[in-house]
């Protein structure tokens, strides 16, 4: 009873707060355990960097993570990963050890190759660590080796205790990379005791030296990326990730089960806003020796587009099993405008924590794409002061918290509807999330059905009543394959017939892959919908030298029956296309339920759109964190009677309409033929 009450005040209130659009916000507050005051120094671009506290409190890509003005009203802000500022620091004492035992020896073994062991034992530095670290530095002549190390120290009472256990060092050729550097503790020790072991076939015998180095580097937040889409030819893997919008990497990591790799990769920056052209470059490998090596990570410079394009080299090796693909940011900081109201009070309140709201998509990121290059750093490193700062003030809890579902104010039924009238339905199986929320994608063939506007989409439970719901066109995209038919040539033009899956489809790209090295070429992507021809785009088709990756033709989002690709071919050969992929942008629909199974319902062109309650607090359901439905196939409604929608105002009127049209036919009908009648008399 207490919880429902509670849910209940807080739809109240807000509903009683949304006629001021300043104040309807205020319904996110309960959403977040802890807040924080912000104070900002002047009113431009603030910058603020986020304590551990913070990001330990949240999740890794900030979703739960809201700024509210004192007023209540939510700001926009854009999170800075610092991509372009110095992470390390090193200050540098060195010390040459004396050599006190060396041992040597081949140890054979029926499993493996003979494993060479060298063990030296050397002298501790003399003077302590300026910075508490010591890092103990192999050199040697060796171009390619890789060898496990364990070091044990001997201090001055006599104990041993083990430093590191199962430790590499390595130096290879292809890829050049190598790692020679032990980073130790530093111990009141009496000497070192380093174990190397190698099945390569020679004694490495490196020397050696201690120096004292103090490291300055921002905290690393992994936060993986999804996959959109994922195409393999030609000896190469081309994986697409959606990049959140603000979220800025200075590397990609790659994570595979294949145990043993080395491959070229290459980065695209693409999307609105984005550069199209390589961000990233590197190579990845891992190699499973005595101890495994590897190196999974890729640099990355100024990314602005909301997609990465990964072009992974496998030439005739075997795709990389079970890849996941992580942004690795340093710690972020929020960039957002606040009014200042002097040092001493708070211009704002940061809320956080919690998991229960989603990332959401603020204007803030489209403008960061438009700013000149000294704002982002990008010139001379210098972002922390193209921003006023801003600090935070002590972290506390959240005093109008609410654990409770934040929703169980929208799970009542709504209004019941005849389904009759429409044409198909498909089963949902709803579990909701802890705040009672439930989103469903929908699919090309539920917008084929569908209206363009979507006034005719319902969601029903098992007794016809309504479940009110909320749409967010601005899900993501789809990324389906398309049949393709010719091409037919003639008089230097080719002509390639593209077959959509369903129709009418709403599309707003359409990317070819081709192995053709090089071309130039004019084209025009025509479409009909409702036997009607325009032309979506017309440009020309464009691959340099270099480039690898699909052909994309992207075009203000319609609605289509038909596509048809036409080339300017000249004397050159038609192309040929091994792949063809259009992009549908999604709709994503949330709605707030018990748990239970649901149908929704689309195909009536008499229906009238809905209006629900739940539009005046959107919000805050779009804020929570939902759950995904479970989907059942796209089916024909088994009620659907197509008599039924003329018990709608609009179904009666457009049959009224019929019958005098018909009326009219006949009575035209007749008149024709008594005055025909009449002039052969």
């Amino acid at each position: 009873m207490r919880t429902l009450v509670s849910a209940a005040c807080l739809f109240v209130t807000t509903l009683a707060l949304s006629g001021d659009s300043s104040a309807q916000p205020t319904g996110l507050r309960p959403l977040f355990p802890s807040r924080a005051d912000i104070y900002v120094e002047s009113s431009r671009l603030s910058r603020l960097e986020l304590p551990a506290e913070v990001l330990s409190a949240c999740r890794a890509d900030l979703s739960d993570l809201r700024i509210l003005e004192a007023g209540g009203k939510e700001v926009p802000y854009l999170i800075d990963s610092d991509s372009s500022s110095q992470t390390e620091v090193e200050v540098r004492q060195s010390f040459t050890p004396e050599l006190l035992e060396v041992e040597r020896r081949t140890v054979e073994r029926s499993t493996g190759p003979p494993l060479q062991r060298e063990t030296y034992q050397l002298s501790a530095p003399i003077e302590p660590s300026q910075t508490g670290t010591w890092d103990l530095v192999l050199g040697g002549r060796r171009p390619s080796f890789v060898r496990r190390v364990s070091i044990t120290a001997r201090l001055k009472n006599g104990a041993e205790i083990k430093l590191v256990e199962g430790g590499s060092v390595f130096r290879l050729r292809s890829p050049r990379r190598e790692k020679t550097r032990l980073t130790l503790p530093d111990r009141a020790m009496e000497r070192l005791i380093v174990t190397l072991e190698g099945e390569d076939g020679f004694f490495l015998e490196p020397a050696f030296r201690f120096e004292n180095s103090r490291t300055v580097s921002k905290d690393r937040v992994l936060v993986e990326l999804t996959e959109t889409s994922r195409q393999q030819s030609d000896g190469r893997t081309v994986v697409e990730l959606h990049r959140p919008r603000g979220l800025v990497p200075y590397a990609l990591r790659i994570a595979t089960d294949t145990r043993s790799l080395n491959r070229k990769i290459e980065v695209w920056d693409e999307g609105p806003g984005a550069t199209n052209a390589v961000v990233g470059r590197g190579t990845v490998f891992r190699i499973p020796a005595l101890t495994t090596v590897e190196e999974l990570e890729v640099r990355l410079s100024s990314v602005r587009g909301d997609r990465l394009r990964v072009v992974i080299h496998d030439g005739d090796s075997p795709a990389l099993e079970q890849m996941k693909f992580s942004a690795i940011v340093r710690r972020p900081a929020l960039i957002f405008a606040l009014g200042s109201l002097g040092r001493a009070e708070a211009s704002g309140t940061l809320y956080f924590g919690g998991g229960r709201a989603h990332r959401p998509r603020y204007d803030l990121a489209e403008l960061w794409n438009s700013l000149p290059n000294e704002w982002d750093g990008t010139r001379d490193g210098s972002r922390e002061r193209s921003f006023a700062s801003a600090r935070l003030g002590s972290i506390g809890p959240n005093p109008v918290f609410d654990a409770s579902p934040i929703l169980a104010f929208a799970m009542r039924p709504g209004a019941e509807i005849d389904t009759r009238p429409y044409t198909h339905q498909r089963r949902l199986l709803a579990k909701p999330s802890p705040e009672g929320l439930v989103r469903v994608r929908l699919g090309i063939e539920d917008l084929a059905w569908a209206r363009d506007d979507l006034g005719d989409l319902r969601i029903v439970d098992d007794q016809s009543r309504q479940r009110a719901y909320l749409l967010d066109s601005n899900a993501g995209h789809e990324s389906v394959g398309l049949g393709m038919e010719g091409p037919e040539s003639t008089d230097g033009k080719s002509r390639y017939q593209l077959q959509l899956p369903v129709t009418p489809a709403k599309i707003d790209q359409v990317s070819l892959l081709t192995s053709v090295p090089f071309f130039d070429r004019a084209f025009e992507l025509l479409s009909t919908r409702d036997g009607d021809e325009s032309v979506l785009a017309r440009d020309r088709l464009v691959r340099g030298r270099g480039d690898s990756g699909p052909i994309r033709i992207a075009f203000k989002p319609a609605r289509v029956d038909s596509l048809e690709l036409i080339l300017e071919d000249g004397d050159d050969a038609p192309l040929t296309f091994q792949q063809v992929l259009a992009r549908f942008p999604a709709t994503e629909v949330f709605f707030a339920v018990p748990e239970g199974t649901y149908s929704l319902l689309v195909g009536n062109p008499e229906a009238t759109a809905p209006t629900y309650e739940l539009a005046r607090v959107r919000d805050v359901v779009l804020a929570v964190e939902s759950s995904e439905a479970t989907t059942e196939p796209l089916q024909s409604n088994p009620d659907f009677t197509p008599a039924s929608r003329l018990a709608t105002e609009r179904g009666a009127q457009q049959a009224l309409l019929w019958v005098a049209i018909g009326i009219a036919v006949v009575f035209l009908t007749v008149l024709t033929l008594r005055l025909a009648r009449r002039e052969q008399t």
